[in-house]
């Protein structure tokens, strides 16, 4: 199941101080919120609380990876 494949969620500033940011090298947001980690084909990606709906529709990474980015494309218009 892909809910298996994420990392327990963990506050982001934990994950900055392990050295995660966002592409390009920019820091993560400086937010009061938990993400897990989710492995990609390629990349690995910081996901939020509602990467648990997208799984609960389609319990696969690839699609929820792929519809947090097309989210993220639409929100960035």
């Amino acid at each position: 199941r892909a809910e298996r494949e994420m990392s327990e969620a963990r506050p982001l500033s934990v994950w900055a101080g392990l050295g995660i940011t966002l592409p390009g090298g920019r820091p993560l947001p400086k937010a009061a919120t938990t993400a897990s980690l989710v492995r990609g084909d390629r990349r690995h990606f910081l996901v939020y609380g509602n990467y648990a709906a997208f799984i609960a529709y389609n319990c696969a990474n690839s699609y929820a990876v792929s519809l947090g980015l097309l989210s993220d494309q639409i929100a960035a218009k």
